[in-house]
């Protein structure tokens, strides 16, 4: 049995990596802002004897810290860490303010470092740990210069600034035996996505998962699509 824990887990694809995993046995540390008012994640919760909800905001570096702080003093390891809370601006460059810019940036990137940082005593005492950035396309430096897509322009360095984060703590934590990817889920119809996007939450899900249990060693690093394919940075 693996232990999962799950940032963002109230809702999205938080919520379906809950459903899904939870088929499969393993036990899942849901996390959330706000547990009393997850009535999706709650219910989820009373289904199934192996799911348990934590109070996270990745906002608040206390927050991060206390709740970590409490699954490594029962004498827990983390398995696999799904880094997936996350908000989204579709503003462009001339509309989107500066503290609007701020704010993406501070739970894109800040929060999922201060989640990763704080998660490393857990992840240490795995025999296999991962790490999964939930990322996107829109992070890609590359894809981004071979297209006209434009706007969301504070979403995107912050997708561009995870994938950093990605890479270098690949690098670092190698010697610990942690693992780190970034995963784009695709285009996903959540609130975030919008109704019009491509994969229903559950098929995104669904990939990611078959992506992520794939994986070797060797693949550290690296940065994913939904299907398994390389994205560059």
């Amino acid at each position: 049995m693996k232990t999962i824990f799950i940032s963002g887990a109230n809702r999205g694809i938080g919520l379906e990596l809950c459903r899904q995993l939870c088929d499969r046995g393993d036990h899942i540390i849901a996390s959330c802002r706000n547990p009393s008012l997850a009535d999706d994640l709650q219910t989820l919760c009373r289904k199934n004897p192996h799911l348990e909800i934590v109070r996270l905001d990745v906002n608040d570096e206390k927050s991060v810290n206390d709740c970590f702080s409490r699954i490594h003093q029962r004498g827990a390891a983390i398995d696999r860490l799904f880094n997936n809370a996350g908000i989204i601006d579709w503003r462009g460059i001339e509309q989107v303010d500066a503290d609007a810019f701020s704010k993406v940036l501070q739970t894109n990137l800040r929060g999922a470092f201060l989640v990763l940082l704080h998660a490393l005593p857990c992840l240490r005492r795995s025999s296999n740990a991962w790490v999964f950035n939930l990322s996107s396309r829109l992070g890609s430096i590359e894809l981004r210069g071979k297209t006209h897509l434009g706007g969301a322009i504070a979403y995107q360095c912050s997708k561009a600034g995870l994938n950093m984060l990605t890479k270098q703590a690949a690098v670092d934590l190698a010697q610990y035996g942690v693992k780190v990817i970034s995963i784009s889920p695709g285009w996903v119809r959540t609130e975030m996505g919008g109704p019009d996007a491509k994969y229903p939450v559950s098929e995104s899900v669904s990939k990611i998962i078959e992506v992520t249990e794939g994986l070797t060693d060797h693949q550290t690093g690296e940065f994913f699509g939904e299907n398994g394919e390389i994205i560059p940075w």
